[in-house]
């Protein structure tokens, strides 16, 4: 008697070779072999499984690698990723009816997510077959049988709900990077967020409405942590060191940062060195990657920059090469699903962090952390 045992993802690295088989042989099946987006579909988010890299198989992240969304494309209502995943969960059961039946392995893509299970076909041993009983024994064992209580039938639900409650306290326990990440920002701190102004008429500041909606998208995340920013444009006195500092783009145009970081709210011996900066050049504004050594960067196109400085003050910087791609980096940080886990221990102090985030559809962000010449280094995650 066969019988069909999960893989567990710690083991399937010891099938990896035979599943990679069965992938292929899938594909060149009748029910794949006509599809070939599915048949990527398949090899996709097989390949990512197996690695062990299934932080991959997100919808957001899917539709970035495989459709050629941007990082910031509207998941509800784009349901590209979902039609191509449901229409692959119909060629698999296909597949499975009419040439699957003496396979060693199978595979199957639960609803709700896009991380596939593995099976592999073993033989049921003899403790496991069910043994045979004769009419005698059934009518002698129905005389003998006890009468369960009450207690006794509610005990497989209770223990149930025990573990149900188990598992909820767990996940309320288990923070995503992206509240760690804010609630380090929000908690115990007052943060200024710093809007460069457009005009000032008679002592009078008025900021671009652009600069407005660009900022909506982090205005909508303090709500979500009930908490607020104080939003300046011009130097603010009362700024402490104790404070969080937030910047949109750059006020001076000259590479060397915001205002929030060029000395009118920090000292500027407290911003470091930075090792990226977004410079103005003859064809425009573009990410400049000022490290002599040879691995430099050479960049190109539309990228934003995300530059974290832990110093005496804490500043947060969002800047690019235009602001779409600024936009799209704070909506990539205000959304849970595109958030750049990497970024959550970016808070110790001393230390510099970078994230380069291209806009081309087939990029990723890649995160940098450097150490902040002069001021000693922590070993916390959590802000001070």
């Amino acid at each position: 008697m066969q019988t069909k045992e999960e893989i567990p993802h710690p083991e399937l690295h010891r099938y990896a070779a035979e599943l990679r088989e069965l992938v292929e042989a899938i594909c060149a099946s009748s029910s794949f072999r006509t599809s070939p987006k599915s048949c990527e579909f398949l090899r996709h988010i097989a390949e990512n499984t197996l690695g062990g890299n299934i932080e991959a198989l997100k919808e957001r992240l899917i539709g970035m690698t495989l459709l050629g969304r941007n990082a910031t494309y509207d998941t509800g209502a784009d349901a590209g990723v979902r039609v191509r995943a449901n229409d692959v969960r119909k060629r698999l059961t296909v597949y499975a009816r009419a040439e699957n039946a003496n396979s060693a392995f199978s595979i199957e893509i639960p609803p709700g997510t896009y991380v596939p299970r593995f099976f592999h076909t073993v033989e049921a041993s003899e403790e496991q077959a069910p043994a045979e009983i004769s009419a005698g024994d059934l009518t002698e064992n129905h005389n003998e049988a006890p009468r369960l209580s009450l207690y006794r039938l509610a005990m497989p639900t209770l223990a149930a709900l025990f573990l149900c409650t188990i598992c909820i306290r767990w996940q309320m326990t288990e923070e995503h990077p992206f509240t760690t990440f804010w609630q380090d920002v929000f908690q115990s701190h007052r943060v200024v967020l710093y809007l460069p102004p457009q005009e000032d008429r008679g002592g009078r500041v008025f900021v671009d409405m652009q600069e407005l909606n660009a900022a909506a998208p982090l205005f909508n995340l303090a709500g979500q942590f009930h908490k607020q920013f104080t939003v300046v444009s011009v130097p603010d006195r009362t700024t402490s060191s104790g404070d969080v500092l937030l910047s949109l783009g750059s006020a001076d145009g000259d590479g060397s940062g915001s205002a929030v970081t060029s000395g009118a709210f920090v000292p500027a011996a407290q911003t470091g060195n930075p090792r990226f900066i977004v410079k103005d050049t003859a064809t425009g504004r573009a990410v400049v990657d000022r490290s002599p050594s040879q691995d430099r960067l050479r960049l190109s196109g539309r990228i934003a920059l995300l530059t974290i400085i832990n110093g005496a003050w804490r500043s947060i910087r969002i800047d690019g090469t235009d602001e779409a791609a600024i936009g799209s980096a704070i909506r990539m940080l205000c959304e849970r699903d595109a958030f750049p886990e990497a970024i959550v221990d970016s808070f110790q102090k001393g230390t510099i962090t970078q994230v380069v985030i291209p806009m081309a559809s087939q990029s990723e962000a890649r995160v940098f952390h450097e150490p902040l010449p002069g001021v000693p280094t922590t070993t916390s995650s959590r802000m001070q």
